[in-house]
This record gives structure tokens, sequence and C-alpha cells, in this order.
């Protein structure tokens, strides 16, 4: 099973296991897969000055990325070890420790000796650019030598404070991989190289999750037999696959996330950082469980793992839960779904959920309540797009959740966040009929509207409207006359196409245009297609989206379907009737959490 550990950087260069060799200290090979040493400038200060600046701090200590070893063994019989991940902060310290004429480990190149020895004998008048190797380590050693002349002008005691600090207080974190020790050479390269590949190459970072999982194991086998370790640590690995699957799932992801799965190495880690809370910087979450396991009695260090372990079992089973109750999933989900901090929100949850699960409910029903707080019920009709979007936007999407939620024909069906929250571009308010918008001009964006158009009203003979008395189709065949006429010439006119736009917007679409009722959501790149367009077009695009498999919110997709209006033998006009029964169905799911009226769940 792979060693995890914090070890400071005097251990890294002497510690009790390091072999009996001369001169003693430890040895570290580079292995030939490997390209040799990289670090310029800006890598090279940033390590000096991050550790200058711990030195000036009151913390307690500081902490390197990882290393990666695998043990091996020298010509020699002693115990050297080979580095996976790591090489140019190790090398960089050498360096240092270098001119600052200090102990050091030692670092073997694999098959490049002159490498080796180029390192071990650096100097200011051994300076090469004979090859890269050479190169960056020169300049390097250049490097560390002008920020340390700039230090100790006026402090002589300024290089032994450092090295105390760098060997005594400045760790790194040690990630031993011992599941290759069983393999045969063959296998063992291999497998080796494959760590290398995904830790460099595939530019895949040593996740938080995976030290954490190395350091659970290796601290939940203590004061067992080694067929009682085995058992323990598989009985650990099988719940921990399971929750990394099940959190993988798309449906169950998106309900507590909005980061892209696929940016997500390892789901588990959400978990952990919900117990540590700590997320501000790389392997700050392993730090914090590290933190909390050490000890110098092994077996508290076991019993505090299994602990740690249990609250992470218990903490997935709050989620899985609330995925699964039909309440908590659609009222969970949309304030999640609301918040820029959806970790923070849920551990706040997660503490508000050791009650009774009536009282439960009724804390998510009042925060849902307090997303739309601001706004009274006999207040959002007067609400409008240019001045209240962020609260329209609440109110949409609340709208969209409870129209599943209060579906009571099938619990199954429910509000797709994973949909929602991985909509490539986002979500914006799309106007129902057309807004007022700019003159076009562009030939190719008037002839895309006028192709469209012409397909959306080619087949219309009349449109009734409520409020008027017009009905005479002649107006239609002069309208699609005026479009075909205008398409067969080789330039548009542009006064002309903006003058049939207006005319063709007036006829299709009523007033009102900025009011909830003729406002629905819609994804951002899907509202910038039709943008400017009249209803029956927009309704045609619509149908041709969700044919193709693109998701349209339920409320948008009832909308263009004339679902709110019982009888309606006129699909092409949004008209006061449609608004009214749209926004009549909008009131009535929502009033509940305007009255702030209690769950009756």
């Amino acid at each position: 099973m792979n060693i995890i550990d914090q070890k400071p950087i005097g251990k890294v260069i002497l510690n009790e296991n390091t072999p009996n060799r001369t001169p003693r200290l430890e040895h570290f090979l580079i292995p030939y897969y490997q390209r040799g040493y990289r670090w310029e400038k800006i890598h090279v200060i940033a390590l000096l000055n991050d550790i200058y600046n711990f030195m000036r701090s009151d913390e307690k200590k500081y902490c390197l990325q990882p290393i990666v070893v695998v043990p091996a063994l020298d010509h020699e019989g002693f115990n050297i070890w080979e580095v996976i991940d790591g090489q140019q902060r190790l090398i960089t310290m050498n360096i240092i420790f270098n001119y600052i004429n200090r102990p050091k480990y030692s670092i073997i190149f694999e098959k490049r000796d002159k490498s080796t020895d180029f390192l071990d004998n650096l100097s200011i008048n051994s300076y090469s650019d004979e090859n890269p190797d050479f190169h960056f380590m020169s300049q390097a050693h250049k490097l560390i030598k002008e920020w340390f002349e700039e230090k100790t002008k006026n402090d002589v005691g300024f290089i032994d404070e450092f090295n105390a600090t760098l060997t005594k207080k400045v760790e790194i974190i040690w990630y031993q991989v011992e599941e290759l020790t069983d393999e045969n050479e063959t296998e063992k390269e291999a497998k080796k190289i494959d760590i290398f590949n995904r830790l460099n190459i595939g530019k895949i970072p040593l996740t938080d999750a995976e030290l954490i999982r190395a350091l659970l194991l290796s601290k939940i086998k203590y004061g067992l037999t080694e067929r009682e370790a085995i058992l323990r640590q598989a009985e650990v690995s099988a719940e921990w696959h399971r929750i990394e699957m099940e959190l993988r799932q798309e449906e169950f992801w998106y309900f507590l996330n909005k980061k892209p799965l696929n940016e997500t190495p390892s789901t588990i880690e959400f978990l952990f950082r919900l117990i540590a809370q700590q997320a501000i910087n790389k392997y700050s979450t392993y730090l914090w469980f590290e933190n909390e396991i050490r000890n110098e009695d092994p077996e508290i260090e076991k019993n505090k793992a299994e602990e740690l372990w249990k609250e992470t079992k218990k903490f997935f089973g709050k989620l899985k839960f609330w995925f699964e109750d039909h309440f908590l999933y659609h009222h969970l989900g949309y304030v999640f779904s609301l918040e820029k901090n959806t970790e923070e929100t849920i551990r706040s949850v997660i503490n508000d959920s050791e009650t009774t699960k009536s009282k439960f409910k009724q804390f998510v029903w009042d925060y849902v309540s307090a997303k739309i707080s601001n706004i009274e019920l006999d207040e959002i009709d007067e609400l409008t797009y240019t001045k209240k979007s962020f609260e329209i936007y609440n109110l949409l999407f609340l709208h969209n959740v409870l129209s599943y939620y209060k579906n009571e024909s099938s619990e199954s069906n429910r509000f797709p966040f994973y949909l929602f929250n991985n909509m490539p571009g986002g979500w914006s308010i799309e106007h129902i009929h057309a807004q007022e918008s700019k003159e076009m001009k562009e030939q190719n964006a008037m002839r895309k509207w006028l192709e469209d158009t012409y397909d959306a009203i080619k087949d219309i003979r009349q449109i009734n409207h409520e409020d008027s008395e017009d009905t005479d189709s002649s107006n239609y065949s002069k309208f699609i006359n005026e479009i075909i006429e205008l398409l067969k010439k080789e330039k548009i006119d542009d006064e002309k196409f903006n003058i049939l736009k207006l005319e063709l917007i007036q006829v299709f679409d009523s007033d009102s245009i900025h009011y909830l009722d003729n406002l629905a959501l819609l994804s951002k790149n899907d509202n910038a297609a039709l943008n400017n367009s009249i209803f029956p077009v927009k309704r045609n695009k619509i149908l041709e989206l969700e044919k193709k498999g693109r998701y349209i919110p339920i409320a948008t997709k009832n909308v263009f379907l004339k679902y709110y209006s019982e009888f309606d033998l006129q699909p092409y006009y949004w008209s006061k009737k449609d608004k009214e029964n749209y926004y009549n169905n909008i009131k009535e799911i929502l009033n509940p959490y305007f009255t702030k009226k209690e769950s009756n769940e």
C-alpha cells in the first residue's frame, strides 16, 4: 500500500533510516524517461520568496507540493529513491544547499552521468551552456547567488536562519509508491512510466483525494494482522469506489455542483472539502486531514482516520438522501444552482439538517422563500426586464423547477439540474415576442431573418387578435410577397427591410414586452440565435432545437406550445390572453413561497 507523509526538508536530506553510506545522506535517482532540469527564473525566485515570506510570517510550518518516489536499490545495495514527480523542486533545493554550503541530498541522473557530476560540482566557475541541463542549472545557481547576496547585505545571520527554516519548518508531501514492490521489473518499469506520464505529460497533478486516500489507508491498518489489514483496506477502497462512481453520475453531481464533471479528476474530493472547510490553496484539504490525523500515538492516528472516513460516508449519505427525496431535490437543487459558493451553502445546510425531518424541510422551504423575499406577490406584475432582471431570473427559474415538483403524476419526472447547470454559456432571459431592436443593415443577417420569417408565416392565412378586428388575410399575402421580392434582390435594401420588419413585429407581437408575462428562460447561445425573431419564427426554432436534443426549460417550451392556454387555435401569435394565462400560472405556483406558507411535507 502506498505511504504518504509530511517530511521536514531536513529529513529528506538525512533521517534515521538513511543508509550507512559515505557520506551518510539520502540519494535520489532521476530516471532516464524524465526530461532534465528546466526551471526558469520565475520558478526559482518564486520558491525562494515563498520560503522567505514564510520566515517572516507567524505560521508554524510551510508545506511544498508533493514529490512522488519509488524505493529502489543502487549498485551498492543501498536504498535510493526513484523520483516519479518533483524533480524540479528537489534539484532547485539541492542547488540552494550547494550555494549556502550546507549538507544536501545527492541527485543521480540515470544514464546522464555528466549531469550528475555537473550538479554535484556546480559553482560560479563551472557555469556552462553545453546542454540544456547545464544551462538551466547554471542559470538557477546564478539566480540563487544574486538573491542571497541581496538578502545578506545587512544581515550576517540570514543564511543560518534561512537554512534552519528550510530544514526544520518547511515540509514536503512525501508520496511513496509501494504498490510496485511485488511487480517484476518489466511491469514495474511500465507502471512507473505510466505514473510519470499521468502526473507530467498528461498535466494531471496528484489530487488531494489521492493523497487523502493514501493517508487513510496507511493509518487504518495499525494493530491489525496482515490479512486483517488487507481486508480492511479493501473494504475502504470498495466504499471509496462506490461513492466516487455515484457522485460521478451527472444527475447527482449537477444537483450539487456547477463545476464541469469532465474537469473533476475525483468527485469524492468534494466531500473532503466539505469536511475540511479548506479549499483555498492546492493541497490545503489534504493538509487539513493530515493535521487532524497526525499524532505520536499510532493508535490515536488509526482511530482518527477511521472517524474521518466515517464522517465522509455520513456526509455522502446526507447528500444522497437529499438527491433521492422529491421535495429536497427540487428545493435544494434550486438553492444550490443560484449560489456562487455552493460548497459553503451545502456545508451550512448540512449543519442545519441535524434536526427532525419536518423541521429540516421547513428550513429548506424558508431558504427557497428567502431567494424571492425582496419581492411581494402583488408586485411581480410591475417587474421589468430593464430594472429587475436578477429578480425575474430567480422567479422564472423557480417556476421551471416547481413545475416539475408540482407534477404529482410521477415523482420520477424531475427537474434536470444536470442539463441546466451544465449548459455551455449559461442562461439568459428571452423575450417571448421580439423586443424593440436596432435597425439591421448587415446583408447576411437580413437575408437570414427574411428566410426564417418566410418559412414560419408562409402558410398563415389570418391571425385572430382578440383585441382587434383585423382578420384580413390579404395583409399576410402582402407580407409574404414583400419578403419574396426582397430575397430576390442581390443586395437587400436595408430601409425597406427594416420597415417590413417593424410591421411584422407589430402584427405578430402584442405590447408590454419587458414584463414577466413576456419573458422566459433560454440558454444564452440559443437566445442569441432567436434574437429579433417574431413569435412564429421563435416557435419553429424552439421546436427544431428540441428535436435536435437541445434542452429547453419546461416553462419556455410550454409557452411556445401554448400549453397555458386551454383553448387556443392560434399558434402564431402571443396574445394578451396567452400572457394572462402564463402569468397566472407563475403566480399560482409561486404563491406559497411569497406568503411563506408552511410546507405540507
